[in-house]
């Protein structure tokens, strides 16, 4: 039975590795058994003898929406967050850096940081009714909001947002679009009442709308400027920092907004970002009190930090983000489901999660995440083609598709597309070993910043290119429609199959959990045999904070959130 009221309440749950060395592994032909780490481990920071361990957090609350941190907060201090923090540009909704400049804006609703991100809270919203169709979301909001310019917050902001990314004007490209296809209409009721009709019900509506991308911005800032926000530095939120500077790859500084609608928060006077791409430069960032909190560190300095139980936290969280080289089928020869297809037979996943072993943990994993409860078994995965760990009979599949496909010679002049870092230094090399030793398709590699990523797969400039697209949902249905239906929003690669976009139609709306679970196999055998990326694996994020951050629960996350974190206290 379809019950979207409860199910929207809850949420489904460094030296690195030298290229001579990688390419030795490679060359040997051995390859790693089934990890044991593919099946699922829970979310939490695994425990330590060798010193005393930091007293849990104390939960704190979230009445309202008015989130209070556990414990004495104390108040002031400059939080420093150690990760990626370049951006193409200042639009979050047209690929900007979404994990900085969330911290300036709010949603509609958001998940609950006091619980450990278990449950969705109010934000601009106050409250919210659905219909007993599941077609209609009424939100009342909050009263006395201000943008950061003294614009005052109402229901035509709301509207004016969220029409933007149904419809967006010519020359704006608004990444989240297919998230929200099934909304029908958006208007104000009045003032601060705003309503959502939809085509059909979706129990993952209000989970949706927590996405840290899903930020409301200014009818007045989007109309000043014809709807393009790519370089108004920076467009004012009305969130509980403001922008303050940003020095190009080095850090940007936000600080605490002193007319915040909650007016407890934030605790933290200041917040610094450091632009540290290297992920074991982040996690000793960490260890050396350089920085407080990185939201993914190397699993060598991770497993350092998990020694210094005194002075610093782990944990791994679930991630509903995965390794993927996505394929231009816009350009010859990936125009072929043959070659597509090859590849995804011929390329070993175990080697690649070897090869990264140093860096983050990659999974075996299929086209849906672990957890979701449609996913399928790592048992079964790894006895399908494609994914198992003998190649032999693979291989020779792969060769004899490319023969037919007009390749039995091999392919050259091929281009792999990698940000620079762990994905440029590692997993670039290990595809194109694997792609010249068992294909005999030959790659030369170029690397970009990885915020320009995106950039390029909108303008079309890449023929493989490997990136890390997720979500904030499991569910294969929102990602599905933003990656692989036929003119999705995220398609870079201009995948499109009339077939698997009815199968989508239909396990979009489907609410019988078995009829729903058969489409979902069929789909996922279809991709299988029509792949339009190559997927290396979802995989776990490893966040190391020192123990003196409090207030946003890093001890008890269901699953990886690079979020806002304006009830983050330090206890110095």
């Amino acid at each position: 039975m379809f019950e979207p009221q409860e199910a929207a309440r809850k949420i489904q749950a460094r030296p690195p590795i030298s290229r001579r060395t990688f390419l030795k592994f490679l060359g040997t032909g051995v390859s790693m058994a089934v990890l044991a780490a593919c099946a699922p481990t829970p979310a939490t920071a695994p425990t330590q003898s060798a010193a005393p361990a930091a007293q849990p957090e104390q939960a704190g609350t979230s009445e309202g929406g008015l989130l209070r941190a556990g414990g004495a907060p104390k108040k002031g201090g400059t939080l420093r967050l150690a990760f990626g923090v370049t951006t193409p540009h200042y639009d979050i909704h047209q690929g900007a850096a979404v994990s900085v400049l969330c911290n300036l804006y709010n949603n509609l609703v958001r998940l609950n940081l006091v619980d450990g991100l278990r449950s969705v809270v109010p934000d601009l919203a106050t409250s919210w009714e659905m219909s007993e169709d599941g077609l209609i979301y009424t939100f009342k909001l909050r009263e006395g909001v201000k943008f950061h310019d003294g614009t005052p917050f109402s229901a035509d902001d709301v509207v004016a947002t969220f029409n933007r990314i149904l419809a967006p004007p010519e020359g704006i490209v608004i990444v989240m679009k297919n998230d929200m296809a099934m909304v029908k209409t958006v208007e104000a009721v009045d003032p601060l009442t705003v309503k959502f009709t939809l085509n059909s019900p979706r129990s993952y509506f209000l989970t949706l709308l927590t996405g840290t991308g899903m930020v409301i911005y200014a009818k007045k800032t989007l109309d000043d400027n014809k709807q393009d926000l790519r370089e108004v530095q920076v467009a004012p939120g009305t969130g509980a920092f403001k922008f303050v500077e940003y020095k190009t790859a080095e850090k940007w500084t936000l600080e605490r907004n002193p007319d915040y609608w909650d007016k407890a928060l934030p605790y933290v006077d200041k917040m610094e970002l450091l632009h540290v791409p290297a992920w074991s430069d982040r996690g000793t960032a960490v260890l050396t009190d350089q920085a407080d909190l990185s939201w993914n560190v190397s699993a060598e300095t991770w497993s350092e930090g998990e020694k210094r139980t005194a002075d610093v936290g782990v944990a791994k969280l679930a991630n509903f983000g995965a390794y993927w080289l996505i394929f231009n089928l816009k350009k010859k020869p990936f125009d072929d489901p043959k070659v597509r297809r090859a590849i995804h037979l011929g390329i070993s996943r175990q080697n690649l999660i070897k090869a990264f072993a140093t860096q983050e943990q990659i999974n075996l994993t299929r086209w849906i995440p672990y957890g979701d409860p449609f996913a399928t078994t790592p048992e079964e995965i790894a006895k399908l083609p494609a994914y198992r760990e003998d190649k032999t009979a693979d291989i020779a599949e792969a060769k004899k598709l490319l023969a037919d496909a007009g390749f039995a010679d091999g392919i050259k002049d091929v281009e792999i597309l990698a940000a620079t870092g762990p994905q440029a230094e590692l997993l670039a090399p290990a595809f194109q070993d694997m792609l010249a030793r068992n294909l005999n398709i030959q790659a030369t590699i170029r690397t970009i910043e990885r915020a320009q990523l995106v950039e390029e797969q909108k303008k079309g400039n890449f023929s493989l290119v490997i990136d890390t697209p997720g979500h904030a949902i499991s569910d294969i249905s929102p990602r599905a429609n933003l990656w692989w239906r036929t003119g999705g929003s995220q398609n870079w690669g201009g995948y499109s199959n009339p077939d698997f976009d009815k199968l989508l139609d239909q396990i979009d709306v489907e609410i019988d959990k078995t009829k729903r679970t058969d489409l979902i196999n069929q789909a996922l055998d279809l991709l299988d045999q029509d792949p339009p990326w190559y997927l290396a694996g979802y995989t776990y994020h490893l966040p190391m904070w020192r123990n003196t951050v409090k207030g946003i629960r890093m001890d008890n996350r269901l699953f990886s959130e690079w979020g806002r974190i304006e009830t983050a206290w330090l206890d110095k």
